[in-house]
């Protein structure tokens, strides 16, 4: 830009980049301050449609750590896309990744095509309504990206546009990166339930809060029935099913802010803040009746199985020490359940004094 220091243009320009660096420094610690995958996705997502007049955003990662392919986040925003459009891939060593790798700038659909010609990828990406495509990258490597549909406006996209876009996918990448870190060292791989060390932490922790706010806290420890007979007949691979479509079960029924982890073995806990032990004990009931009525897909190719559960919940006393007061009830509980027919929910009660 051509002009003087004092031309209205000119600090019109520069307040521009000083707006735009402030947002962009407090944009790098609300994706910094969190290492919740699902928030932060939901983070970037909402910064893009707030600071780039789009209605559109969605963004395309990895599922796993060492997949080789990205795909659509379910929480994309804006984009009216077909069933099937959903489950497309882009794999990580596609045309379109290695040439985004090399550039790691915002483009559009049709500067790509200029410089690498036509491919699969691009063209599901344009024909979905995608403007413009931002590779995030950590260490200079592409590890998602970025797609946002036109903009409001209608107009073109301005170079202040694409820059501020360009350091967001930095940001965002290493956001990404160190919350998939952290998700690898605080989740189960096999059931995708939190790690026993995790539980023991975010109980302590809610805990504490119980007793500062006087808040309820309920505990469920759940325990597949007649499990090891189930793994000595059917062998290891299907206990392995059974607990990973059990897992499924409670996480789909755990409330937002619930925390469902692996206790061990085929034990799993849930972590209700908030709730008295009515509400644990009708969590209980929802979880039992959903695994109750589950149709586990069989590896050895044989009839689908059916297994069931039992339960026991418990809920935080200000008279509790630490973790292992209130764990002790959800266990003895639970062993009620076990000892007394299998497959119910029991919650832990004070025992009436003669």
């Amino acid at each position: 830009m051509i002009g003087k220091d004092n031309d209205p243009l000119m600090i019109e320009y520069y307040e521009k980049k000083i707006y735009d660096q402030k947002q962009l420094l407090e944009i790098s610690k609300a994706l910094n301050s969190t290492l919740d995958y699902k928030y932060l996705i939901d983070a970037i997502l909402n910064i893009c449609l707030a600071q780039l007049q789009t209605l559109s955003a969605a963004i395309f990662l990895a599922p796993e750590a060492d997949s080789n392919y990205f795909e659509l986040e379910p929480s994309f925003k804006g984009f009216d896309l077909a069933e099937d459009d959903a489950g497309f891939k882009i794999k990580t060593d596609a045309p379109l990744v290695t040439f985004l790798e090399t550039k790691l700038k915002a483009m559009t659909p049709d500067q790509v095509e200029e410089s690498m010609g036509l491919s699969p990828e691009l063209e599901f990406l344009r024909r979905i309504g995608g403007d413009l495509i931002i590779p995030l990258n950590a260490k200079g490597k592409v590890n998602g990206l970025l797609l946002l549909g036109e903009k409001i406006t209608m107009g073109e996209w301005m170079e202040e546009d694409r820059d501020f876009l360009t350091t967001l996918s930095t940001l965002a990448g290493i956001a990404v990166e160190n919350s998939r870190l952290y998700e690898l060292a605080t989740v189960d791989m096999m059931t995708g339930l939190k790690v026993h060390h995790y539980f023991q932490t975010k109980l302590k922790e809610e805990m504490e809060r119980c007793r500062k706010k006087r808040t309820n806290l309920a505990l469920l420890f759940t325990d597949v029935d007649n499990f090891k007979k189930f793994n000595d007949t059917h062998g290891h691979q299907a206990g392995d099913q059974v607990l990973i479509e059990v897992a499924a079960r409670l996480i789909q029924c755990a409330g937002k802010h619930d925390i469902a982890a692996r206790y061990g073995g085929e034990e799993f806990c849930l972590v209700m803040p908030g709730a008295d032990l009515k509400r644990g004990f009708e969590m209980g009931e929802r979880l039992r009746k959903a695994v109750e009525a589950a149709s586990i897909p069989n590896p050895n190719g044989g009839p689908d199985f059916q297994v069931t559960l039992s339960i026991g919940v418990s809920e935080f006393w200000t008279s509790d020490r630490n973790n292992k007061d209130l764990i002790e009830r959800a266990d003895k509980a639970l062993y009620e359940a076990k000892h007394s027919g299998k497959n119910r929910t029991i919650s832990f009660q004070i025992p009436v004094q003669n």
